[in-house]
């Protein structure tokens, strides 16, 4: 499940008479036995082509009394009480039915908690649902924080490659901080690499973020796997990172995450009059 970066306050707190309560266990299993948990879509464009060639599943807690929240509210609870596979069950069996319905052209991806990486059901649990809902495992991209494989390396080494002999795909998630060295990184199976919302944010007023892209760039180049863009959030930005050479972006310039409603509405409007080259 993805973990935008967006900023985003924790429980609205109105006064200190009128706290709201601690997250917990029983407040998630509420939240899930009640189908708060919703999963929106943001699509991924072809910086060179205009073309749309993804869409990213973004989780989001429709809480009845304090609003959207978004997955820095919840997640990190979630993976200490363990209800984070559940999360990710709903976040793989919501995605692959909706995407069932699209171009089979088009890929699906969704950030995967570090905790999933131990867990030896995450790969049983893709390939059913990949089965059940008529996926081929190659249109599914797993996104993987930079630190994910710190813990236990060996193992996760291990995971990944069974991931990728499966057919999925693997990005690595918010890259462009120095996290991997090459050698590292051509130990992981990795396909992917996006670079991290904050350095494209003020990659226009920060010569040290610019570089940084430039440098994510050139490594995802050099590993021969393919470089993506969060954040886009303006004509220049996109303009800049297809100059410097990332194929792939996503981000507010083009939409925001919609429901699966809205996200049918854009993708047709989209595809009749396509945006960006220029």
């Amino acid at each position: 499940m993805s973990i935008d970066n967006r900023s985003a306050d924790d429980f609205i707190r109105p006064n200190h008479q009128n706290l709201a309560p601690a997250l917990d266990e029983s407040i998630l299993n509420n939240a899930l036995e009640n189908n708060q948990f919703a999963l929106f879509y943001q699509p991924q464009i072809d910086l060179p082509t205009g073309e749309v060639i993804g869409l990213e599943g973004l989780l989001r807690w429709r809480h009845p009394e304090q609003g959207m929240k978004l997955p820095e509210t919840f997640i990190a609870v979630a993976e200490e009480t363990g209800q984070i596979a559940q999360l990710t069950r709903l976040v793989i069996d919501t995605g692959f039915k909706f995407i069932e319905k699209l171009d089979s052209d088009l890929s699906f991806s969704f950030n995967v908690s570090a905790r999933c990486i131990r867990d030896n059901h995450l790969l049983h649990t893709l390939d059913s649902s990949c089965h059940t809902f008529h996926i081929d495992p190659h249109r599914i991209v797993l996104e993987f924080a930079e630190t994910a494989t710190a813990e236990n390396p060996a193992h996760a080494e291990g995971i990944l490659g069974q991931l990728r002999t499966n057919g999925f795909r693997l990005g690595i998630d918010d890259a462009g901080n120095g996290y991997y060295t090459v050698s590292e990184l051509r130990k992981l199976p990795f396909s992917e690499l996006k670079i991290d919302k904050s350095l494209v944010t003020t990659m226009q007023s920060s010569s040290k973020s610019r570089k940084s892209i430039v440098s994510a760039i050139e490594l995802a180049d050099s590993l021969g796997i393919t470089t993506f863009a969060a954040g886009i959030e303006n004509h220049l930005e996109a303009i800049g990172l297809r100059e410097l050479g990332c194929q792939y972006g996503q981000g507010f310039y083009f939409a925001r995450p919609m429901d699966e409603a809205d996200t049918l509405t854009w993708l047709e409007n989209w595809n009749k009059h396509p945006g960006l080259p220029v």
